[in-house]
């Protein structure tokens, strides 16, 4: 692990961009491989998620495809910035941090950390940032404890009787076997707190910020290393007294989700955290409609629509899965959309059109609507699309959902928004 007062080489990808060419003696490519190997297996990802070109002459191009995070390779840390997000002003890493948040299933108050404002921050600086003024806040009155059942043995009873240890009592009679509660802050919280703090003081760049994640994990040095299950993690429900701790809870749930590479003390090469950037933008345009429909009185369901009846012939009924339906207050559809992890040309491809057409044919359904992540505004296209077998005509919208407004303290409202003008008919209207 490079040295916590040395600043490590830092590489710039983007998504899907273009390579990035590298002197081959500054980086270890073994490691480097078997990062790729494990998080590829981690995200279920067909390609290494760092792909290194070879160009014979001392340097390697690499080129990152469908994941965004940082990773450090010995002493270098290679930050991938998602093809959604402009890299051109350098605030990529707080505008991922701002949906990642989200995506995660909490909204983090803005107030908790200057790093958003700091744009020139790399991507664990910001997760630090929010976890170290999270745990100070949470802390102050102590980590949450609860009782766990310890088997132990002495002259006096504690708890109850352990009768599946009758033997050794029997062959030692004066110490009394018995199973009793104890109180600890040795729980998953703990664990995940511990864990996450020494993943960050691996891979964060700022020397104070490294110190003070360090002097967290050696203040829980008493709590297990190994970090929880995920599912273990995400069921940890914080107490009033201890709601200070919830954004170090959720940085602890990001990079645990992201963590497909992280190796113990003394292999900190490998540490890092990525993400499959189409499952966030998926789950980030899930929690606008979210929002959106329930300003609406509206509420949105995603699931697998069956369709079609067998009239001859063996099979089984047909299906498409739409990202999200919009209902009224009745269970009624009234809209459809699907989230486009693509770039966005002058008209959307013909098998995503296909897709969101039948679903709203099927559902009955003339608002459906493709969203596309653009980095710069772009005004929706509609179309009309008329029916030559006697149907309503359906309308179709391509909505630029542009993500760089996050930088603006009113992007996250000017995004929902733009949902809601499209779920209310009034980009028909205006156009």
């Amino acid at each position: 692990m490079a040295d916590a007062l040395t600043a490590p080489a830092r590489i710039e990808l983007q998504e899907y961009g273009v390579p990035v060419v590298h002197p081959a003696e500054d980086l270890d490519l073994r490691l480097l491989a078997e990062a790729n190997k494990r998080w590829s297996r981690a995200l279920g990802l067909s390609v290494d998620p760092v792909r290194v070109m070879d160009m014979d002459n001392g340097f390697v191009k690499l080129r990152a495809e469908g994941v965004t995070g940082v990773v450090r390779i010995g002493g270098t840390d290679i930050e991938i910035a998602p093809k959604f997000l402009s890299t051109a002003n350098g605030s990529w890493q707080a505008v991922l941090w701002r949906i990642l948040t989200v995506v995660e299933g909490g909204h983090v108050d803005d107030n908790l950390t200057s790093a958003n404002h700091l744009t020139s921050l790399s991507m664990p600086d910001l997760l630090a940032e929010m976890f170290l003024a999270s745990y100070a806040k949470g802390a102050a009155r102590g980590l949450p404890r609860g009782y766990v059942a310890e088997k132990a043995a002495g002259f006096t009873l504690r708890g109850n009787l352990d009768t599946s240890r009758l033997g050794e009592w029997v062959a030692r009679p004066w110490e009394l076997p018995y199973v009793a509660d104890l109180l600890t802050d040795d729980n998953a919280l703990a664990r995940l707190l511990r864990w996450s703090a020494e993943c960050l003081a691996a891979t964060v760049k700022e020397p104070g910020r490294a110190r003070a994640v360090r002097e967290i994990a050696a203040s829980l040095n008493h709590v297990g290393r190994q970090p929880p299950h995920l599912f273990d993690a995400q069921r940890n429900v914080l107490g009033l007294q201890h709601q200070g701790l919830e954004a170090a809870r959720m940085v602890g749930l990001l990079l645990l989700e992201g963590a497909g590479v992280h190796h113990a003390a003394g292999h900190q090469a490998l540490s890092g955290f990525l993400w499959n950037s189409d499952v966030i933008y998926e789950n980030y345009v899930y929690w606008l409609c979210q929002r959106a429909a329930s300003q609406r009185g509206k509420r949105i369901q995603k699931g697998v629509l069956k369709f079609g009846e067998i009239i001859a012939g063996e099979g089984s009924r047909l299906e498409t899965v739409p990202d999200v339906i919009f209902r009224d207050s009745r269970g009624i559809p009234v809209a459809v959309t699907d989230s486009k992890y693509k770039r966005l040309g002058s008209r959307p491809k013909a098998a995503d059109t296909y897709q969101v057409l039948t679903a709203g044919h099927v559902l009955g359904c003339q608002r459906v609507s493709l969203t596309y992540p653009v980095a710069v505004n772009r005004e929706p296209t509609i179309w009309r699309v008329l029916s030559a077998l006697g149907g309503s005509d359906i309308e179709l919208t391509v909505l630029p959902i542009n993500l760089m407004a996050l930088t603006l303290p009113e992007g996250q409202g000017a995004l929902i928004d733009t949902i809601s003008v499209w779920l209310d008919g009034e980009l028909f209207d205006k156009a």
